[in-house]
């Protein structure tokens, strides 16, 4: 019989991994808003249609977790002034930092900017 703590198995979760990625994007400069696509849309207008409230604020964020590794997709809002690659660059590169710390996967993240708020 050995003594001894067995391994340790992880597995960090899709909604776990955007989540990460939502709070990290929203708090980059020149991002105003994440922005939903058409499924997370129609998703939040049957969750309001049936009275059930949304807890997870992750519109605008796809993950998918596939063993040690992650493939993010963030879609934002800017605002006129802001140059569009360069905040996607930041989320970017600011999310898989974010994520890699917290969860140890390595990450490739893309990023749409799907509009510029012209105020």
């Amino acid at each position: 019989m050995t003594h001894g703590t067995p391994p340790v198995r992880l597995h960090v979760g899709d909604t776990a991994v955007a989540r990460i990625a939502a709070q990290r994007a929203c708090r980059v400069p020149g991002v105003v808003a994440l922005r939903a696509d058409l499924a997370q849309a129609l998703l939040g207008i049957a969750d309001a249609v049936l009275g059930q409230e949304r807890t997870l604020r992750t519109d605008g964020v796809k993950a998918a977790v596939n063993g040690d590794s992650a493939e993010v997709t963030v879609t934002v809002v800017t605002r006129l002034g802001h140059n569009c690659r360069d905040v996607a660059r930041a989320v970017q590169r600011e999310v898989a930092d974010e994520i890699a710390r917290h969860t140890g996967l390595q990450v490739q993240v893309s990023v749409t900017v799907a509009d510029i708020l012209l105020d």
